[in-house]
């Protein structure tokens, strides 16, 4: 499991994942603020089986904030978590 933690406007990302080319296993916690709450899971699972690749995973995630509200942090603040956890 390889690990990241993000600081963001909007609070601490952390990241713990399992991957080799594509992601395998994503967890993402972290004291930010994220509506609806159960989102964070759903990101998890829209994540599973992405790319590694940063544009791939920009798309993804951006897809995802179409449905969310998440103060302080975009779409590329995510990304970057995951990337650092790479």
């Amino acid at each position: 499991m390889k690990r990241s933690v993000h600081k963001t406007r909007g609070g601490l990302i952390r990241v713990s994942l399992d991957a080799d080319d594509r992601i395998n296993d994503i967890m993402i916690t972290g004291d930010f603020f994220i509506y609806p709450e159960e989102s964070v899971e759903a990101l998890e699972k829209a994540l599973m089986g992405t790319s590694t690749d940063e544009g791939k995973l920009l798309e993804v995630v951006k897809d995802f904030y179409e449905n969310i509200e998440a103060p302080g942090i975009g779409p590329e603040d995510i990304v970057r978590a995951i990337k650092k956890a790479l």
